[in-house]
């Protein structure tokens, strides 16, 4: 039988991102990409090392191992011991589900001599797959909370600069922003033709500059004037870009409290989300 490297670092890097993933989303700990990848590699390699180790070495280079993976992930602090213990229930569980589902499918994954790698297709394949699908699940789970808990707030809108723009809205009480005695309004996602607007007026020196108070300070941010309809109101506006790129999903403009008829109040109490 033929042992191909490559699918032995293939396989437990790819199961070891999965797991420490799995950990850190559990524990709901901010993570750099980079080091989870690195976090991987670090297992891979030891995955390697350990084929050359026998005795009760082998236990000491895997202990070992786990350790330094999970400290690449998430460094030293009080969370480091927690991760580690979430890491190594992640293993047992997923090494125990991954042999039942071999035995239920029927699936041969050992030879006589009780070595690995017996299945035609490398163990990392199935573990990608059932972390795309996880993946995938969990990103419409998100995707429709989101969208459940903003849905209250939006409502259709008109914006009016060299032609009209129908829009969605987010009604928002915490934006009581006001310039020159107009309501401040802020482009939260670009909508066609507002760019190239936004260009020209700024060429045309018709642009002006809005002191904005966040949590991060006082901001300045440029604005364009235009004409805002939203339940049944009609103002002329300033509208603002943010300092920041927001991340927002089902609406282009954060509307002024000076709109807020019908919308049931927002719970947000910041001006512009960053």
């Amino acid at each position: 039988m033929n042992v191909y490297v490559e699918y032995v670092i293939l396989d437990n890097f790819v199961i070891d991102v999965l797991l420490l993933l799995a950990a850190a989303l559990t524990l709901k700990l901010s993570i750099k990409k980079y080091r989870l990848i690195l976090g991987g590699l670090v297992g891979s390699a030891c995955a390697v090392v350990s084929v050359f180790v026998t005795g009760f070495w082998i236990y000491l280079v895997k202990t070992a191992c786990l350790a330094l993976m999970c400290v690449t992930v998430v460094g030293f602090g009080k969370k480091l011991f927690w991760y580690i213990l979430l890491t190594v229930a992640y293993t047992f569980a997923l090494g125990g589900a991954i042999t039942g589902l071999f035995h239920l499918f029927k699936i041969s994954y050992v030879n006589e001599n009780g070595e690995f790698y017996q299945m035609k297709v490398p163990l990392f394949v199935y573990a990608l797959a059932v972390g795309i699908v996880a993946f995938l699940c969990y990103s419409i789970v998100f995707y429709v909370r989101q969208t459940k808990k903003v849905a209250p707030f939006l409502t259709k809108i008109s914006v009016t600069l060299d032609k009209q723009y129908s829009l969605t809205g987010f009604c928002d009480s915490g934006n009581t922003l006001i310039h020159e005695g107009l309501p401040v309004c802020f482009v939260t996602q670009k909508f066609n033709g507002f760019a190239e607007y936004f260009a020209r007026q700024t060429l045309l020196g018709k642009i002006c500059s809005i002191e904005v108070v966040t949590v991060a300070g006082v901001q300045k941010v440029s604005a364009v004037k235009a004409v805002v309809t939203a339940n049944g109101k009609t103002l002329e506006t300033f509208l603002a870009l943010p300092k920041e790129k927001c991340k927002t999903a089902g609406y282009s403009v954060l509307l002024s409290s000076e709109f807020i008829n019908d919308c049931a109040p927002s719970e947000h109490g910041a001006v512009v989300e960053e």
